[in-house]
């Protein structure tokens, strides 16, 4: 009886791992496509019936699609754009967040439920207004706007900060001012600490929606300050404007791979986080 349940365990968990195998290859999927895509030569893209793979890769492709763009200097105003925002951006969800979490006013509720509103709004129905005030004011094309946009925060951070500072016991911050402590070196020196898995969650949250976004960079930048996600957009084309897809390929995976890169490297600390997180409303 025992050694029928022990196979039926293991046949179980072959299933299963054949289950997930799929499933992961199923969304690794659309990054083989575009690496088999970036081998490939212009007329194999549109051989048909189309092949699978190319005849012979052509690693060239890539050399292509680092020069054509001027990669290293794009991503460098990437990079920049990228921290400008995510280190305000952190900082300023934290510090909401412990506010909606450690302030016990009337209005806190309203207003945190306000604020989480705000995630319902379309991103493009603020876009024009905002252009319009900043470029009336003459604050465009220039970097710091981004220090600016970050410390308007994320409501998803800031949820996300609020629901860390709940599950850590009020008696570590009364201990604290019996010490004598203040309101700042309570935060700085004990809160901050504890919610370092959230400050990596944050950072990732807040340095992927800055490298990919799009439509900010291509509103407010012009010239030498655009950033990488503006230039692939309209870099890999030849002398007829045609698009290379090929190359095109080649430079979105350089483009992708650091973000892949960060998220396998702190994904255990990022689902431990998001559960944490979630664990006290």
């Amino acid at each position: 009886m025992r050694l029928g349940q022990t196979r039926k365990n293991r046949i179980f968990r072959i299933i299963r791992f054949i289950i997930l195998l799929g499933i992961t290859a199923l969304f690794f999927l659309p990054l083989v496509s575009m690496f088999v895509t970036s081998l490939k030569t212009r007329g194999e893209l549109y051989v048909y019936p189309p092949k699978l793979l190319p005849e012979k890769p052509r690693w060239e492709n890539y050399i292509s699609a680092w020069t054509m763009v001027r990669f290293g200097k794009y991503l460098i105003n990437s990079l920049i754009i990228s921290l400008f925002y995510s280190a305000p951006c952190i900082m300023a969800s934290c510090f909401a967040g412990y506010a909606f979490s450690r302030f016990q006013i009337r209005e806190n509720k309203s207003v945190f439920m306000l604020l989480l509103s705000t995630m319902m709004i379309p991103y493009m129905a603020t876009i024009i207004p905002l252009y319009l005030i900043l470029s009336k004011a003459g604050l465009t094309n220039k970097r710091w706007l981004w220090i600016l946009f970050g410390f308007q925060g994320m409501p998803f951070l800031i949820f996300l900060f609020k629901q860390y500072f709940s599950t850590v016991p009020l008696s570590f911050e009364e201990s604290a001012k019996i010490e004598g402590a203040g309101r700042y070196q309570i935060f700085f020196r004990i809160m901050f600490p504890l919610v370092q898995t959230g400050v990596v969650i944050a950072g990732i949250f807040a340095f992927q929606f800055s490298w990919a976004d799009y439509v900010m960079p291509v509103l407010f930048l012009t010239g030498e300050k655009l950033t990488l996600a503006v230039k692939l957009s309209t870099g890999y084309v030849d002398v007829k404007e045609n698009i290379l897809y090929n190359i095109g390929m080649a430079g979105l995976l350089y483009y992708a791979l650091p973000i892949v890169i960060v998220f396998f490297v702190l994904q255990k600390r990022f689902m431990a986080g998001l559960l944490a997180g979630g664990l006290k409303g």
